[in-house]
C-alpha cells in the first residue's frame, strides 16, 4: 500500500464513538456553527463545556453528520479544525502532534512514518491537507490575541466582507454548503463596538463568540 501521502480508506473509524476520551475537541464558534448545521438537518447536538473553554462533542456510535451509506461527511467542507486535522492529534496545552492510532492508514503505514512527529518538513508532505488545517488552528489558537466569530445568514456577504476588512482582520471565511447564505467569518483584531455599529446599519444579525482565555 502506498504510504508517501495519506489517503483516506473510508473505514469510519474517525467518524465511529464508543469513548468520550477520543471524541473531538472542537472551539466555541464551531459549537456555534454545527447547531446551526444540526438544525438545519434535524440532528440533536450535545457538547459539554471544559474547564479551559473549550468543548468536548459527546457523541455515541456514529457522528450525527457522517452518511453511512456513502460513507462520507455532509459536512465535509465545513467540518471542524479536529476532523479537519484527522489523523494528526494535537495536544492543546503542549503543541505535541501525534498520528491517531484510530485511522486504518496509519496503523498500515506506521512504519514508515514513525518518525515524522519530529520532522516537520516530512509531516508536512505526508499530510498536506491535514496541516493546512493544523496551521489554521494554530494561527487562531496561538498566535490571536482574541477571535471574534460571526454566524451570518445574508446575500449581501460581499458588502459586509469589504466592511470588516476596513478594520478587522479576517482570519477566516466559511460559506455553508448547508444553509442557503449562510457564513462563518473569523475575525482578529477588531473591536465589538465597530461589530455592533455594522450590525445596525446593515440589519444584519451577528452571533458573537469571543476564544477560550488561558
Amino acid at each position: 500500500m502506498e504510504c508517501s501521502v495519506f489517503n483516506c480508506l473510508r473505514c469510519s473509524n474517525c467518524c465511529f464513538f464508543n469513548d468520550e476520551r477520543d471524541m473531538p475537541i472542537l472551539l466555541p464558534h464551531e459549537v456555534y456553527y454545527l447547531k446551526i448545521l444540526g438544525r438545519n438537518l434535524g440532528l440533536k447536538l450535545e457538547f459539554k463545556r471544559l474547564d479551559n473553554g473549550l468543548y468536548k462533542w459527546i457523541i455515541h456510535g456514529y457522528c450525527p453528520f457522517y452518511d453511512e451509506r456513502a460513507k462520507s461527511c455532509r459536512i465535509h467542507l465545513e467540518k471542524p479544525f479536529a476532523c479537519r486535522m484527522f489523523p494528526l492529534l494535537m495536544d492543546i496545552a503542549s503543541g505535541r502532534v501525534v498520528a491517531s492510532q484510530q485511522c486504518t492508514w496509519i496503523k498500515k503505514c506506521e512504519s514508515s512514518i514513525s518518525n515524522i512527529a519530529n520532522n516537520p518538513e516530512k509531516l508536512v508532505e505526508v499530510f498536506p491537507e491535514e496541516t493546512i488545517a493544523l496551521a489554521e488552528l494554530i494561527e487562531i489558537f496561538y498566535n490571536t490575541d482574541s477571535v471574534i466569530a460571526i454566524a451570518a445568514t445574508t446575500k449581501t456577504i460581499d458588502n459586509v466582507l469589504v466592511k470588516l476588512s476596513e478594520k478587522c482582520s479576517i482570519l477566516k471565511h466559511i460559506e455553508s454548503k448547508t444553509i442557503e447564505n449562510l457564513h462563518l467569518i473569523l475575525l482578529s483584531k477588531c473591536s465589538e463596538k465597530y461589530i455592533e455599529e455594522l450590525i445596525g446599519e446593515d440589519n444584519i444579525q451577528f452571533i458573537i463568540i469571543e476564544k477560550p482565555k488561558f
